[in-house]
């Protein structure tokens, strides 16, 4: 974190250009979808090494400072008599990801920096995920926007930081849904921020200060962004029906169970009827992690099928104190369907979530999920059934380790596969999507 005098001055002076408000009162971070399902997304993710251990290949220098690689660990140092700070950048820039390294301050201030510009007091403009070795560790900062955006107590920061030792620390960040772990504990989140949604990477040691900081296993998971635009670019034309992309979507002010859009981009809805085909992703999945963000207005339905198979149901269930079968209100993992049970038997297997954790009508909710696709010997023969280990609907865990003998009622395949698409409902009511992002898993 930068607090050196020249900042606060240069800060004081561009207040009318920039909103930098108090820093948040402290209090424990703020809780949300991603951050229960981060430990299963470093475990199973395929992570790609963001530094090869052995040069500063993919990474370039700015600012005076001294960089070096010493027994397979990367080495920040700088010199109190130096006012000038010094950062290393990565060359590439990363959108939706998950981050994470291992650091050890010894003595000064430092941070991993993302989603950066290069420009601006100290040669960098964007988000610090905070490393200090005494205050501050694990807080955002921004440098050159806002200054602290969550500054933790220094009693909630012994809760996660080890001093003089190795510490690990996660970013994720998802369009504007930011957090920050470090050693396994949350220690910021923010939740559709304005900020930055791409830049990057860099690590700092701190100008006017002695400073010696270590890096190392450095990695990055990249999520795909499922709408990107234009249009609906990313969605299988089989065709895509009434589905169409704007600016924003809400529930219309004239009639509670429909939907108002605005024009623009990064929201699709299903057509002003709100009874259109079902869409296909290009992209089709096995093992994954994905966060769903959806609307419906008052009695409206959907489902987020993963593989095209397997549904978590989207349905209009805010004050709903017991569902009418399990698996029909909102998170519920929808029922098979097997008219040979007999009449009144045919549906089985629906599990209902463990809290009604929908928001009113007309209001944005979340699901974060990681499932775990079918798997198959060298014969086709399926050795293993699909499984949501985690399902999370507005920060509110609702499912764990739910096995499914098969495809759910109203899938796209009977069969089951290795791989599929995922298929978003369109034909059972007004639906708006937005904020998909996807991060396969696994092998």
């Amino acid at each position: 974190m930068f607090r050196h005098t020249l900042e606060l001055l240069l800060a004081a002076c561009t207040l009318v250009l920039v909103a930098s408000p108090a820093a948040p009162a402290a209090e424990e971070p703020a809780k949300g979808g991603l951050a229960d399902v981060v430990a299963e997304v470093c475990a199973l993710g395929r992570w790609t090494p963001l530094w090869d251990g052995k040069t500063t290949s993919g990474w370039h220098e700015i600012g005076k400072g001294k960089w070096t690689i010493e027994d397979g660990v990367l080495v920040g140092r700088h010199e109190k008599g130096e006012a000038e700070f010094s950062h290393l950048v990565t060359d590439a820039i990363y959108r939706d990801f998950t981050v994470r390294l291992k650091y050890k301050a010894i003595v000064g201030n430092s941070g991993l920096y993302f989603r950066i510009e290069e420009k601006g007091f100290s040669g960098v403009s964007g988000f610090q995920a905070e490393i200090d070795p005494n205050n501050d560790a694990g807080g955002l900062y921004e440098t050159n926007g806002r200054a602290w955006v969550v500054k933790p107590t220094p009693d909630l920061v012994k809760t996660w930081y080890k001093p003089g030792e190795w510490n690990e620390m996660t970013v994720t960040a998802l369009g504007g849904n930011v957090l920050v772990h470090v050693n396994g504990k949350r220690s910021a989140a923010l939740v559709s921020d304005p900020g930055r949604t791409e830049g990057r990477f860099a690590l700092q040691v701190h100008g006017g200060q002695d400073c010696e900081v270590r890096f190392k296993d450095i990695a990055v998971l990249e999520w795909t962004d499922l709408l990107p635009g234009p249009g609906m670019d990313g969605w299988k034309k089989r065709p895509t029906g009434e589905w169409g992309m704007v600016g924003r979507a809400m529930t219309d002010p004239a009639n509670e169970r429909a939907i108002a859009v605005e024009p623009g981009a990064g929201v699709i809805y299903n057509g002003a009827k709100g009874r259109t085909v079902n869409l296909f992703s290009d992209a089709e999945h096995g093992d994954m992690a994905a966060h769903i963000e959806f609307m419906v207005p008052k009695g409206s339905n959907s489902g987020v099928y993963f593989q095209g198979r397997y549904e978590i149901q989207v349905y209009d269930s805010f004050g709903v104190e017991k569902d009418k079968y399990p698996g029909i209100e909102c998170g519920g993992i929808y029922e098979r369907w097997d008219p040979g049970r007999g009449r009144g038997k045919e549906g089985f297997e629906g599990r209902s979530p463990r809290t009604n954790a929908s928001r009113p009508p007309g209001e944005w909710q979340s699901f974060d999920v990681v499932f775990r696709a079918p798997c198959f010997d060298d014969s086709g023969r399926k050795v293993a059934n699909a499984r949501f280990v985690k399902v999370v609907h507005n920060g509110v865990v609702i499912h764990e380790n739910v096995e499914l003998t098969g495809p759910t009622r109203g899938g796209a395949f009977a069969d089951e596969k290795p791989l599929g698409p995922l298929m978003l409902q369109g034909d059972h009511g007004p639906v708006a999507y937005r904020n998909i992002r996807i991060l396969p898993l696994g092998k």
